[in-house]
């Protein structure tokens, strides 16, 4: 008897442009909490239009902040009317940290911390990500898999 494989759901081209590149493993943006101030404070003072257009930048900030991460790279896409793409290679990160603060822990949210020998930029920090644990084990899993693929060891010195 055959097996009919299910048709394959259509892809966002918006939001996957590197496909044919490597296989995106997981995708996210920062969450709207990292904001609560910004909106809380824009709330208080909404009869000022400085606080709204404020909190208005910092919405389309946080809602053009996107990472993704592939077998080979972790990419950060930024900017709202200029467009930013920094790549971090897997096999240069040596360390990852998790931690949140009270409203990220009350939303299930958390912060994760790369460590690199990347040159421009060896700290990344992702902010107000969703069940920040899995995605970092998600993260060192995908680390270890390009360093041995790349024959790259972490070298202390």
């Amino acid at each position: 008897m055959p097996i009919h494989d299910a048709p394959a759901p259509a892809m966002d081209s918006t939001r996957v442009s590197h496909a044919a590149e490597s296989t995106i493993l997981w995708s996210s943006s920062e969450g709207q909490i990292t904001n609560a101030g910004a909106f809380t404070i824009a709330l208080l003072f909404c009869w000022l239009v400085v606080p709204v257009a404020w909190a208005l930048y910092r919405y389309l900030r946080t809602a053009n902040h996107r990472y993704v991460l592939t077998d080979q790279r972790l990419l950060e896409h930024s900017g709202i009317v200029v467009k930013r793409i920094e790549a971090l290679e897997l096999y240069r990160v040596k360390d990852l940290s998790v931690s949140g603060n009270l409203l990220q822990t009350v939303f299930g949210r958390g912060r994760i911390v790369l460590l690199s020998t990347d040159s421009t930029n060896p700290t990344l920090v992702i902010d107000a990500v969703p069940n920040a644990a899995a995605v970092s084990q998600l993260i060192r899993d995908a680390v270890e898999r390009c360093r041995a693929a790349r024959g790259v060891r972490a070298f202390d010195y």
